[in-house]
């Protein structure tokens, strides 16, 4: 199995091609956004602790993966699996990260669909006071 190199790459999920590496990618996007630092900056083999993540920020990014993913997991993950690398090949070894992923694509698809036939509703309503939408 190859995994992701050490730095971030900006178009994270469209070169992700593994769950592992997607989940690399969104762990190294969540830290970056939480500690104020530079994705690029974050390499996957670095502990945790050397971006300053304390026992507060890393129990929230557990929530947020859990959120993110629709599973359960340790709240102590980030400190039994200290790197990005192996918080993410732990999660492949003991969840069915694929499932949960699909699951993802399929919400944001749905989502995309919703705002899409919104979106078109809106336009149909233009001029004054709705005006013209009206007639139709």
């Amino acid at each position: 199995m190859q995994v992701q190199s050490s730095s971030y790459k900006l178009d994270d999920q469209a070169t992700a091609t593994t769950p592992v590496e997607t989940v690399q990618n969104w762990l190294i996007k969540q830290l970056a956004e939480q500690l104020r630092l530079d994705p690029a900056s974050i390499k996957i083999t670095e502990p945790f602790t050397r971006y300053g993540l304390d026992s507060i920020d890393a129990v929230t990014l557990v929530g947020d993966l859990e959120d993110w993913l629709d599973l359960d997991l340790p709240d102590t993950l980030f400190w039994d699996h200290p790197t990005v690398e192996k918080s993410a090949k732990y999660l492949e070894e003991n969840y069915d990260l694929a499932n949960a992923l699909s699951n993802i694509e399929s919400e944001e698809t749905a989502k995309e669909e919703s705002v899409n036939e919104t979106q078109d509703n809106n336009n149909e309503k233009k001029g004054w006071g709705n005006l013209f939408g009206r007639f139709k």
